[in-house]
């Protein structure tokens, strides 16, 4: 873990976020910092996400964790938090499963896909704070799109 964001959403905007780079208890290996730019020297002074972990749980509160592809994600917060005696488990919304059940037809659900097709401008892929906010605006979106069809008498 190099890196952490996470955003908040109220009446379907972001109104707050949090971003934190992590100092990784290992090296970081050339091909992961080829995919999201992020170097040791960059995270040299930062502390590790075991540190960071209670600012950001307390970030979160009881809000409901929305991500793109929730057993993956959740899986890693999931387990540091177990090693740190953290019970955690928040409530989820996963925009990879509503992508699937509102374009079941398309092949791409990833969530650059999901940004381009609904008309979300995406910020720098892999980057913590890029895909939060992405994710966000995502999710805002797929809940427009079922509200909609759901009106038409659709899914």
């Amino acid at each position: 873990m190099v890196e952490f964001a996470c955003a908040r959403l109220r009446g379907g905007a972001v109104c707050a976020h949090y971003a934190r780079l992590c100092r990784p208890l290992g090296r970081i290996r050339r091909a992961a910092a080829a995919t999201h730019g992020i170097t040791e020297a960059m995270t040299a002074d930062c502390p590790t996400f075991a540190e960071l972990l209670p600012s950001m749980l307390a970030f979160i509160g009881k809000d409901t964790v929305i991500c793109h592809n929730a057993p993956f994600d959740m899986g890693f917060l999931k387990a540091y938090c177990a090693r740190a005696g953290i019970d955690y488990s928040p409530r989820t919304a996963d925009t990879l499963i509503l992508a699937r059940r509102l374009f079941p037809g398309k092949v791409n659900h990833s969530l650059a896909a999901m940004a381009e097709r609904l008309g979300v401008t995406a910020g720098t892929a892999h980057r913590a704070l890029a895909d939060a906010l992405t994710t966000a605006q995502v999710y805002v979106k797929l809940l427009q799109t079922q509200s909609e069809r759901a009106a038409e008498g659709g899914a």
